[in-house]
């Protein structure tokens, strides 16, 4: 029988364990993080692990207009009711209504169908004012015109990966500088979070549903303050 588990790692820029090497990926950043806090405080039988208090990410009410929240989420499959899920309980760690950028990362293989899906869960968050604006990451150019074409509420962003496409391809230069849309660079995996790789920390993991990171950035300095992640996996 299998149960879920969520798992919330607070601030991670407060974790004095947690130090960047070189080469050092997202993938391997989280991996590190949720090792730190598990070997701390491990599950048992709870349905939720949350951050201890000196890691709360939650953000001082008056900063709030200061700081620019950007969340972005990871579906281990294409999922369209775990969106609003994950993104709210990134936003309950930070205390806050509503992202200014909420990303997607595009599941591979995703099918058009799936693709138009998801995207409509992504707008429903937008109509229900828990995002100003949404994005997406790691989807090829002609899925992303027509998507964009089709949508009721337009993508105003989209990251590429520069490992796996070392020239962003110009028809995307072209139709981002027309329609107004930010492109951004990222080196985040798709698959940020292996089942493998949390099972060396949880043995009885089955599988990893969603991965959301949030981060707060300080407008006018560009100084991030504020990052973490939250997984929802299920486990034995």
């Amino acid at each position: 029988m299998t149960k879920g588990l969520v798992i919330h790692t607070g601030n991670i820029l407060q974790l004095p364990d947690l130090k960047r090497k070189p080469g050092h990926t997202p993938a391997d950043e989280l991996y590190d993080a949720l090792k730190i806090q598990l070997c701390k405080t491990l599950a048992n039988g709870d349905a939720e692990i949350l951050a201890p208090l000196e890691l709360s990410s939650l953000l001082v009410p008056e900063e709030r207009t200061s700081q620019k929240i950007t969340v972005k989420l990871f579906l281990s499959s294409p999922q369209p009711e775990f969106i609003k899920t994950a993104l709210t309980a990134a936003l309950n760690d930070l205390g806050s209504t509503c992202a200014d950028l909420f990303l997607i990362s595009w599941p591979a293989g995703v099918s058009k169908e799936d693709g138009i899906t998801l995207w409509n869960a992504m707008e429903t968050v937008v109509d229900q004012e828990l995002a100003y604006s949404l994005g997406i990451s790691d989807v090829d150019t002609q899925a992303f015109v027509e998507l964009h074409n089709s949508s009721r509420i337009k993508p105003e962003a989209i990251q590429i990966n520069l490992e796996s496409c070392c020239v962003v391809p110009p028809e995307l230069v072209t139709f981002t500088r027309e329609n107004n849309i930010q492109l951004l660079t990222h080196n985040d995996p798709q698959n940020i979070l292996p089942a493998e790789t949390l099972k060396t920390v949880i043995p009885s993991l089955q599988e990893v549903i969603w991965t959301v990171r949030y981060q707060t950035l300080l407008r006018c300095r560009g100084i991030i303050k504020n990052k973490g992640y939250v997984v929802s996996t299920y486990t034995a």
